[in-house]
């Protein structure tokens, strides 16, 4: 976390997930962030089948500083990063 003149800013890495695997609340002054992502792969070839699984989650919650409004927190995910602007 960050602070700036105007805003708080917070990076999280989280990589390997899709935008749509996140899942962000605030309650109670905290900011809730969780995500969850299962993948799986299946190869099949002459005699064999070759299947593959992956399952990652997370879990993090923030007390977010009184100044801060609920209403206008924004995050953004791009390249393996979750960012949040607090204002």
């Amino acid at each position: 976390m960050k602070e700036t003149d105007k805003s708080f800013e917070v990076e999280l890495a989280a990589p390997g997930f899709y935008k749509k695997d996140f899942n962000v609340t605030i309650d109670d002054g905290c900011l809730n962030i969780s995500a969850e992502s299962s993948r799986s792969k299946e190869e099949k070839e002459d005699k064999y089948t070759r299947q593959g699984f992956s399952y990652n989650s997370f879990e993090k919650r923030l007390q977010l500083p009184d100044s801060v409004k609920e209403e206008d927190v924004k995050a953004k995910y791009k390249d393996g990063v979750l960012r949040f602007n607090l204002i």
